[in-house]
């Protein structure tokens, strides 16, 4: 979840050969990789195999595909085209560690902004397409239980449905909140999906909330351990497909330069060689326009600040152990704070800053500190010294939990920091790049990877869409209701199949175009943003 706060301004015009080290701005390192991020995600202890250092094999000269990103939009990319493709060569490129970057620092969080923003998008789009969009967030969740279920991982994986609780302390945001509720249910009609109110003594007592709350609503959300999810499905995609697919780590890409006369593919620079390939697809979220410099200011980088804290010895009457998912909205001037549970081990709260997120300022990459006092000292304030009730203390690790002392005793025994990524328009950017927002020819068609008949041993006919560039970024954050179906429409697309069905439920306002681009970062103004349930704030 994000929340956007400024925007940094650059020109359209790119150049033909994108360097990422000279075409990033304010919010990232100059040289536009993906940093080694300073502090631990609580998540990513202890490591999956896959997610190791493992001694690396040679980067091959050429794939098929080749995908930049290893996170949530990585997984759902690569299952859909290995599992619904014929025999491609698929490449995956990780500048770290498989799962490092967003997706493995988040807060497993599945709850989609729904009525905070229907409105306003029914005013901007239209009613047809805002139901549309609404429809598609909370398809994600449905979606994510079946892989997890499909994939054998429901239990490892932390994967389940929750009771969603969103809690005002400002009486004209809630009051605001119902009104808007009201419109949302009695347009979406049985795909609103079910909801309750509670407002002041009755919300404070179901939800054992502090004294200041005014009031709630409720709806189905989810949880998710959003690492063991994406390295699970990554492990699993290179046990089955062991010709098909590699994972090459710790191998930043920092440069795509378009083919020529005499080598007919994009040509990608990384740290560990190069490689050739008829298409590329991005999955980079922030880090996108490092190799596609014209969304530089179409989608630009937020560092929010997670922690994993232990919940005070009266709180469980609260999360139910992990049942609940919580939204805190403070005021009308602030974003929003959210909170998971584990449902096992300490049962910690996954608590993240929405209200004190901010953009990026450069490679430090640290948590903000005003950030980190807020997320450290809020949630005793949010439920209420008597509902919070005593310190918990340190449970003794098992042998397996054990990490040599790495987390910290107290309350708050972990913080970190992500890099998530806002959209100028509110909207993820999905689908095929056209040349002139990519800034470089594509490759020609007689390029495109081709299947080999059994029978004839000849070669028949291309097996994926014309050669180019591909993306599915700038989810606004909020990736865990964007990123996984947004990924497999783009798999969808690059095999050329039949997108009948895929239109039904993929918004159309998602495709990249050039006009697009130019709108979005000529139109964009902080206050207008669409990023997850700060609509409510509209008053």
């Amino acid at each position: 979840m994000g929340n956007c706060v400024s925007r940094s301004k650059q020109p359209f015009p790119v150049p033909r050969s994108s360097s990422a080290q000279n075409n990033m701005g304010s919010g990232i390192p100059d040289d536009g990789l993906p940093i080694a991020e300073p502090t631990t995600s609580f998540w990513t202890i202890p490591a999956t195999p896959i997610a190791k250092p493992q001694p690396q094999e040679n980067l091959p000269s050429h794939a098929d595909v080749v995908i930049i990103g290893s996170g949530i939009s990585g997984a759902s990319f690569a299952r859909t085209l290995l599992e619904c493709g014929d025999c491609l060569h698929v490449v995956m490129l990780e500048a770290h560690d498989v799962c490092s970057g967003a997706t493995g620092r988040n807060g497993g969080h599945i709850f989609p902004a729904t009525y905070h923003d229907y409105e306003y998008l029914k005013k901007r789009v239209g009613e047809d397409m805002a139901k549309k969009m609404m429809r598609f967030r909370k398809a994600h969740l449905d979606e994510i239980l079946a892989i997890t279920a499909e994939e054998g991982i429901t239990e490892y994986t932390q994967c389940r449905a929750v009771e969603g609780v969103d809690v005002y302390f400002d009486k004209p945001t809630f009051k605001e909140a119902q009104r808007k509720l009201q419109v949302y249910q009695r347009d979406m009609g049985e795909h609103a999906g079910s909801y309750a109110s509670y407002e002041g003594l009755d919300a404070q007592e179901k939800f054992h909330l502090s004294p200041h709350a005014v009031g709630c609503i409720t709806t189905r959300a989810g949880a998710i351990h959003p690492y063991r999810f994406v390295t699970s499905i990554l492990g699993r995609l290179l046990t089955d497909y062991p010709k098909e697919f590699e994972i090459h780590t710790r191998t930043p890409c920092t440069s795509i330069d378009e083919p020529t006369s005499s080598c007919p593919f994009y040509r990608l620079t990384t740290a560990r060689g190069v490689i050739t390939t008829p298409h590329v697809v991005h999955l980079t979220n922030a880090y996108a326009p490092a190799l596609l410099p014209i969304l530089k200011g179409a989608i630009f980088p937020i560092r929010e600040t997670m922690t994993a804290q232990r919940p005070g010895r009266n709180l469980h009457a609260s999360t139910l152990r992990g049942g609940r998912s919580f939204v805190f909205f403070d005021s009308p001037r602030k974003g929003f704070d959210y909170l998971t549970q584990l449902p096992e081990g300490e049962h910690e709260l996954m608590f993240g800053a929405g209200f004190e997120s901010s953009t990026d300022s450069g490679s430090n990459a640290m948590y903000d500190m005003h950030s980190a006092a807020h997320v450290g000292g809020a949630m005793p304030i949010y439920f209420g010294a008597e509902s919070w009730g005593a310190e918990a203390l340190p449970t003794t690790p098992t042998d397996e939990q054990d990490v040599g002392g790495l987390w910290a005793e107290g309350r708050v025994k972990a913080i970190w920091s992500g890099l998530l990524s806002e959209s100028a328009d509110g909207m993820p950017w999905v689908g095929k790049v056209h040349v002139n927002v990519a800034g470089r020819k594509s490759p020609p068609a007689s390029s495109a990877p081709s299947a080999l008949n059994s029978n004839t041993k000849k070669l028949r006919s291309v097996v994926t869409a014309a050669p180019g560039e591909w993306i599915a970024a700038g989810y606004s954050g909020e990736g865990m209701v964007h990123a996984w179906l947004s990924s497999k429409a783009v798999a969808l697309m690059l095999l050329g199949e039949d997108l009948t069905e895929v239109k039904t439920w993929l918004p159309e306002l998602f495709i990249v175009t050039e006009d697009r681009v130019k709108t979005a970062k000529q139109t964009f103004k902080p206050d207008v943003m669409l990023g997850g349930k700060r609509r409510v704030f509209s008053l």
